[in-house]
């Protein structure tokens, strides 16, 4: 397996002690992290000495499937939330009865009655953190809080893996300060860094960091296997986080990068509609293995849910399939809340009470269980705390019509961002809007795309109530085509 591995990732493999794998899109990070612990192994560092941390589930199940693959068993794949868990069971000997969302709403309306977000300001946040600990319950921010202060734990000589440190919020780092004792080796791309409104914050993260560890080395890697050299080229304007990183190179030349900017919604769906035609070669399945393009492999991304609507309405009227993960997520989360509710779910063996779900939901939460060590009570309790975005599972046939967000760690030959006017892109009206992130978020998007990459500039689109009229600030550098304005038709005059 190392023999295959590029220079950039045998010196991250090679290099000892707490380290920090700057990894560039496209370039390998999963393999080279699932490459260091199989180095680490070979080692002689036992499995249980291994802790694999993410901050996303979605990102558990897939490093647990490469782990399984490679037959490497007895290394813990968790969530931070769910090694948080563990650590309380353990102390308390039994484990901790978590409340779901639903539960802590009501709590929050009993004892804040007319208070919107209460948990923003911190006397409030004590107030119920001790109403929690007086009831023996717990939230999945007070599971890490409280874990945090646990004694009684030695991570000496352990290894704590994590993969996508660039998410992890910042009200888990007490809890990566009861870590330190053990060697840390974080992989991810601070320049991937979109989820300010989880508490993720780069220049906050590298600061904590730098003091709790201060001999912290950097690898960086920056050869991409995914994009082409224009994309790639194009993607480094986008590039904003506080470690600096050398530029991103790739061996696949060509590659294209193009905006169209229309006068109307009509102009726009015709350009779509061409360019989708052109890359399928049709609409069947053989001219789609002629071509080799799939509608799988065409992505169509805005930076808000709303556009996306009447894109999906007159792709299914052109007769394209079409696959919306989001919309797809919000039905399984349905489905989900259902099965909750279930009394099968207490009475019956997970397997049994997972009988009459959806395939798809009875596969992902068979993943799921067994991410748990078939462990029921902590399996439910995740469960009562998933969110919508945890179930987007872009596994459906069709092009994928989704926000850049939930496109974050998915792939396609061809990507199209749909709304890239000024205002929308970068998205200025809300009031917590940070210019370096909305770069971020077009760097996602850039390099989402293997081959091409175009995006749509449509005068005068609405949103919320507003008409949005330029072209961002972010694309005007970039090559775009200028459709001719439509004529307008002459007027009957009448009598009135």
């Amino acid at each position: 397996m190392f023999d295959n591995l590029s220079e950039e990732q045998k010196l991250a493999l090679s290099t000892p002690g707490d380290l920090l794998v700057i990894a560039g899109p496209g370039s390998g990070k999963t393999r080279t992290l699932v490459s260091k612990v199989l180095r680490l192994l070979e080692e002689g560092v036992s499995p249980e000495k291994i802790y694999l941390l993410t901050f996303s589930i979605k990102v558990s199940l897939e490093l647990k499937k490469r782990l399984e693959e490679l037959g490497l068993k007895g290394v813990k794949v968790d969530t931070f939330h769910g090694l948080a868990y563990d650590l309380i069971r353990a102390k308390n000997g039994k484990p901790p009865t978590v409340i779901s969302e639903k539960e802590k709403d009501e709590i929050l309306k009993k004892l804040f009655p007319g208070v919107k977000d209460p948990l923003s300001k911190d006397e409030l946040k004590r107030i119920y953190y001790d109403y929690l600990e007086k009831n023996g319950l717990y939230d999945f921010d007070f599971l890490v809080y409280k874990a945090s202060t646990l004694e009684g734990f030695n991570f000496k000589d352990s290894y704590v893996i994590v993969d996508e440190f660039q998410d992890i919020a910042q009200d888990l780092f007490p809890l990566l300060e009861m870590l330190t004792p053990a060697t840390w080796v974080l992989f991810g791309d601070p320049n991937q860094s979109i989820y300010g409104f989880r508490g993720a914050n780069p220049e906050k993260l590298k600061t904590f960091l730098e003091k709790a560890k201060p001999a912290l080395k950097i690898c960086y890697l920056t050869q991409s296997f995914r994009c082409r050299e224009a994309i790639l080229s194009f993607a480094e304007n986008f590039k904003a986080s506080p470690w600096s990183s050398p530029k991103l190179k790739s061996n696949l030349q060509g590659g294209e990068v193009l905006g169209f900017l229309s006068y109307d919604g009509f102009q726009e769906k015709e350009m779509l509609s061409r360019i989708i035609k052109e890359n399928l070669g049709g609409l069947t399945l053989e001219s789609a293995q002629i071509n080799q393009v799939s509608p799988d492999e065409v992505f169509i991304l805005s930076r808000l849910r709303v556009l996306l609507a009447p894109v999906k309405e007159w792709l299914l009227q052109e007769g394209f399939p079409v696959s919306l993960p989001e919309e797809e997520a919000r039905e399984i989360y349905q489905e989900l809340s259902q099965f909750l509710q279930s009394p099968r779910v207490q009475n019956l063996s997970v397997e049994q009470a997972l009988s009459e779900v959806s395939p798809e939901l009875k596969s992902y939460l068979l993943n799921l269980y067994e991410l748990f060590e078939r462990d029921k009570e902590k399996f439910l309790a995740y469960l009562s705390n998933l969110k919508e975005p945890d179930l987007v599972l872009p596994t459906r046939q069709g092009i994928k019509l989704m926000t850049i967000h939930a496109s974050k760690g998915l792939e396609a030959k061809i990507v199209m961002l749909i709304g890239a006017e000024e205002g929308l892109i970068p998205l200025t009206m809300f009031k917590d809007f940070n210019l370096d992130e909305e770069k971020r978020t077009v760097f996602v998007a850039l390099t989402r795309a293997k081959d091409k990459f175009y995006f749509f500039v449509q005068k005068g689109r609405r949103a919320y109530g507003r008409s949005f009229e330029q072209t961002s600030h972010f694309f005007l550098n970039f090559p775009i085509k200028i459709l001719e304005k439509p004529k307008l038709k002459a007027k009957q005059k009448t009598l009135f």
